[in-house]
């Protein structure tokens, strides 16, 4: 199996894809061979990738967090997770922090 691109990878493809459209495809061409990691349109690739990424993590915890069985348990002492997390997770995750978030 392939293994998946990497975020600069990716980057550099939407740079590029964007170059292109540009009608930039000396650019394009560039980015796509590496020599581009500094321009504009490649750092900004990566911002939005990592930030997707990031975005993406908090999800992913949070499902992994209400797909665990143990989560729903009523017979763990003091009750389920869930009845003490009444959705707060999925909260916290819509709103930008992470799964667990405390104040304090």
């Amino acid at each position: 199996m392939a293994e998946a691109p990497s975020l600069v990878e990716q980057a550099r493809d939407l740079a590029a894809a964007f170059l292109n459209g540009m009608r930039r495809q000396d650019l394009a061409t560039m980015v796509l061979a590496g020599g581009g990691d500094d321009f504009p349109e490649v750092l900004t690739a990566m911002a939005l990738l990592e930030a997707q990424a990031v975005r993406s993590e908090r999800h992913e915890a949070a499902l992994r967090a209400y797909a665990d069985a143990e989560f729903w348990d009523d017979a763990l002492p003091g009750g389920s997770l869930a009845s003490h997390d009444k959705g707060e997770m999925a909260r916290n995750v819509l709103m930008g922090r992470p799964p667990f978030f405390h104040r304090d």
